[in-house]
């Protein structure tokens, strides 16, 4: 068995984004309702995390974004965007946020554990250099990355996003960055929030190519998803040779999600996480953490989530995939071989 951490803090349900929100403290409570009935945590080390300081924030984020959200809440919050409001606690909750990220770097880089499950709240992967926006305020990863970078021996890292949304805040901050590898697997940005994500979004200057947005339709499920990854993601991670894996995971991606078309399922979640966990074996020591990002349906964001924890422990029975990839998906996938075998 793998010696794996959890994160997690109970300061996270503080964070209060008014209601019928979907962004809720519910979907923490549910995941750890399930880990404790399940005896999980009997199997791994839980850590409280701190609140990061200001100037963790500071490695990615502006300080005028710092100081806004900061100056919201210290007034009792507002409305930042239709989908984002700021609460009065939303601050310092975000701040625990990014600590508990960055806690579950630090465990890992340390190689206090194999791996690591930051289960964190609010999300990130939207938040941009300058704006909070899509229920995100600062960009739990990308800080943690910066910090890792900072302060240990890694130098290149890949993120892979599997959320129902395009990560444009990581790869906003990333997009001229080589040293981050940031694959981005969501839902066709034509019919889906942010509507960036598209294949020809590659990354610009040193950064070209280091940018993978994988856009894909509807309906798209496990199979589909499995064969990108075994036809072109994972030899592309392997060719990058990171020092160190991250997986956002947004489990508003699973089928009963109520923001979005896809279908994956616990077993697709697992497979993907059972491939990437052997792939960071072989490139980087092992070093691999999971983190929290979206995921809306109670029932459906707790038991990916378990099911991603038993396989990060490595007690997750085998598990097959019925079906095949659609030729939609085929296609893509060549052409996803194509363009970024020409760039490196």
């Amino acid at each position: 068995m793998n010696k794996t951490a959890v994160i997690y803090h109970e300061d996270y349900l503080k964070h209060d984004t008014g209601p019928y929100h979907p962004e809720r403290k519910e979907r923490l409570s549910s995941i750890m309702k399930l880990f404790k009935q399940s005896g999980i945590l009997e199997e791994v080390t839980t850590l409280k995390p701190e609140k990061c300081s200001e100037e963790d924030i500071l490695l990615v984020h502006t300080e005028k974004h710092l100081n806004h959200i900061k100056q919201l809440s210290e007034r009792g919050g507002g409305q930042i965007d239709g989908d984002t409001y700021c609460g009065r606690e939303t601050y310092e909750i975000a701040r625990l946020a990014v600590g508990g990220e960055i806690l579950a770097g630090k465990y890992v880089a340390e190689k206090k554990a194999d791996n690591a499950f930051a289960l964190v709240r609010p999300p990130g992967h939207h938040a941009t250099r300058d704006k909070a926006m899509g229920f995100c305020y600062f960009n739990n990863v990308a800080i943690m990355i910066k910090y890792l970078q900072k302060n240990y021996d890694i130098k290149k890292v890949c993120i892979f996003d599997w959320d129902l949304h395009a990560a444009n805040g990581t790869t906003e901050i990333f997009y001229e960055d080589p040293s981050v590898l940031v694959i981005s697997i969501h839902q066709d940005p034509r019919v889906t929030y942010p509507g960036t994500g598209f294949t020809d979004e590659k990354g610009e200057g040193n950064g070209e190519g280091y940018t993978m947005n994988i856009p894909v339709p509807p309906q798209t499920g496990d199979a589909d998803y499995l064969y990108l990854l075994e036809n072109f993601i994972l030899e592309r991670i392997e060719k990058y040779a990171p020092d160190f894996m991250v997986i956002s995971a947004g489990f508003d991606s699973h089928k009963g999600d109520p923001l979005g078309q896809l279908m994956l399922t616990e077993k697709g979640y697992s497979k993907m996480t059972e491939s990437l966990q052997r792939l960071a074996e072989n490139v980087c020591d092992g070093r691999l953490i999971v983190e929290l990002e979206g995921g809306y349906n109670l029932d459906a964001v707790a038991t990916s989530s378990y099911a991603v924890l038993k396989t990060l422990l490595g007690i997750q029975p085998e598990i097959q995939i019925n079906g095949g990839a659609s030729e939609a998906i085929k296609d893509l996938t060549y052409k996803l071989r194509e363009e970024f075998n020409a760039l490196w």
